[in-house]
């Protein structure tokens, strides 16, 4: 059964939600499924949820293109748990077909773009568009897919699918014809589907997606819970610059199309065409819509799109603004640092100003989270204890919330290099990597000295150096700074002895040296190590750890072969 609630407020659907959540299941350790767009939103949720139930466990929230994925593997069985056209996935397939682009006219524009050969930078940026584009289409536009496989197309996006479709991998828009197919004939085992799904905080679907779930409905009881700021029917409303370039030439037809609400009008198209999409889908309503309670301008201007009317004209006159109205508010600012700023300054205000509000009530919302998450966490955590503010940052990607990927992503950047000292210290910055190391935080700031002092600037050897077509010299290389650092913990340079022509760097001894022999690959240690140094040609460093224990080595490589203890 196909259920759908409307509101104008967020907490009214999460009272409706609740109340279906309240109702067990039939299996007592079936798990109930929730469908929304973000994590911070299914953050949000399962705060909300365990206010008013007391306790939030059990829960699954998934994305929508996840659960769908995932019904269709229970459904068709055949359906592989990852799919070959996943964007992750789709990237490097796309990549090998850019390699391989043969110099015709219909693929000229890509040629042009990579140049002769084409880098492997420009090729991974460009895959990563196009892959982009295709995980679109799958998705809005799933009629071009089913053309270009028909051969209706031949230009370079239909024969780059083309090719890709070859290996008989299953996409999206096969999988869900299927699945809806399957749905409809009802040939199929109903318990491998969940018996209630629901869900809300997703500001639209695409008609695909509304169309599998209202398919999906005729086996489970589905709840869609929409936010609609307006109790009116609007899917008629237009905004002024879109009936201002019909003009003319505006059909008869179109003659009722009208503004409504500008702002509705203006901001609101993505949810009136889902609003409006969802009336031709037969289920069961209900609508809850709230009066706002107030005489401020939000208020008003939130009564004002709930009852789909302008402000200014004989019907609906302009009202006076109170002179302490700070309900809505507009900063110009020369910067996204300084409107982060001010964002702290104003929260600051309305907690000292409402003392009945809490950081849980508020929630910021950025148009690119990447830029302003760094950001907030710079203004917020700088503050004294007493005016700090406790805040989260959601939805920042999986680099930016695992410090460990972006470690790795760093290593990957590491290699055919030139290895620059800033970049390879800055991976002993991440706690993680200082306590697998068992580094301190001040044993890094000994490091950096030592670095800089030992003269290491780039490159891992002198042979490196002939890729960048530079002399292949040894001077300034970590290979030239690890033999002065290595042989000036064994042997006293003084700053003018030379040992087989190279400088010792006398600097690393003491309680320090631990700190330099921790963060670079050695022998393990038992209490007795001790260092020793002999000359044979060249010299050579070795770690005595005991009467038992001995190893020679000239480079990090040979250390790993130590039997020490």
């Amino acid at each position: 059964m196909f259920y759908s609630y409307q509101s104008n407020q967020l907490e009214i659907l999460i009272e409706q939600l609740a109340g279906v959540l309240r109702q067990p299941l039939r299996a007592p350790l079936a798990r109930e499924i929730v469908i929304t767009q973000s994590n911070g939103m299914a953050r949000w949720l399962a705060l909300r949820l365990a206010e008013r139930l007391g306790v939030c466990a059990n829960l699954a929230f998934q994305f929508p293109a996840t659960f769908l994925w995932e019904m269709s593997r229970a459904v068709l069985r055949q359906v592989p748990p990852t799919s070959a056209f996943d964007k992750s996935v789709l990237v490097w397939r796309v990549m090998a077909l850019l390699r391989e682009l043969e110099d015709t006219p219909r693929f000229e524009s890509l040629n042009v773009y990579l140049g002769d050969g084409g880098d492997d930078f420009r090729r991974h940026e460009l895959a990563c568009r196009i892959a982009d584009g295709f995980d679109q289409y799958l998705v809005y536009r799933p009629d071009w897919i089913e053309k270009w496989e028909a051969g209706e197309a031949d230009h370079w996006q239909a024969e780059l699918w083309r090719r890709l479709v070859r290996t008989g991998a299953a996409h999206r828009v096969r999988v869900q014809a299927q699945f809806r197919k399957v749905l409809r004939d009802g040939d199929f085992d109903c318990r491998r589907l969940p018996e209630r799904v629901a869900v809300i905080g997703v500001a639209a679907l695409p008609p695909l997606y509304l169309d599998l779930l209202a398919e999906l409905a005729r086996h489970v009881d589905l709840h869609l819970f929409v936010l609609n700021p307006c109790q009116e029917y609007w899917g008629d409303i237009r905004a002024e610059r879109d009936l201002a370039r019909l003009g003319e030439e505006t059909d008869p037809e179109d003659a009722y199309l009208t503004v409504g609400n500008p702002l509705l009008a203006s901001l609101g198209k993505q949810g009136r065409d889902f609003i409006d999409l969802l009336q031709a889908y037969p289920r069961a309503e209900w609508d809850g819509f709230a009066e706002p309670d107030g005489e401020t301008l939000l208020h008003r201007l939130q009564a004002d799109i709930l009852h789909l009317r302008e402000r200014g004209g004989e019907d609906c006159p302009s009202l006076p603004l109170l002179p302490d109205d700070h309900s809505l508010q507009i900063h110009a600012c020369h910067g996204p640092m300084r409107e982060v700023e001010v964002l702290h300054d104003r929260l600051l205000a309305l907690f000292a100003a409402r003392r009945d509000l809490k950081p849980s009530d508020v929630i910021v919302m950025a148009p690119d989270i990447a830029v302003y998450g760094p950001l907030i966490e710079a203004v917020f955590d700088s503050v004294p204890r007493e005016r700090r503010i406790p805040f989260s940052v959601a939805d920042q990607g999986a680099p930016v919330e695992n410090p460990l990927v972006e470690i790795f992503f760093e290593l990957l950047d590491l290699g055919g290099g030139r290895h620059d000292a800033a970049q390879v210290l800055g991976l002993l910055e991440p706690p993680a990597v200082r306590r697998r190391f068992g580094l301190a935080e001040d044993d890094l700031d000994h490091i950096r000295h030592w670095v800089r002092g030992a003269g290491i600037r780039w490159g891992i050897d002198a042979g490196i150096k002939s890729t960048w077509d530079l002399p292949a010299t040894a001077e300034h290389t970590w290979r030239a700074g690890l033999d002065r650092l290595l042989l000036g913990y064994a042997l006293p340079g003084n700053g003018r002895e030379l040992y087989d022509g190279i400088l010792p760097y006398d600097e690393v001894e003491g309680g320090e040296a631990r700190a330099w022999d921790a963060c670079r690959v050695s022998p393990k240690r038992c209490s007795a190590w001790m260092p020793v140094c002999a000359s044979a040609g060249r010299w050579r460093l070795g770690w005595r750890c005991c009467a038992a224990c001995w190893s020679n080595f000239s480079s990090p490589a040979t250390a790993r072969k130590t039997n020490c203890n």
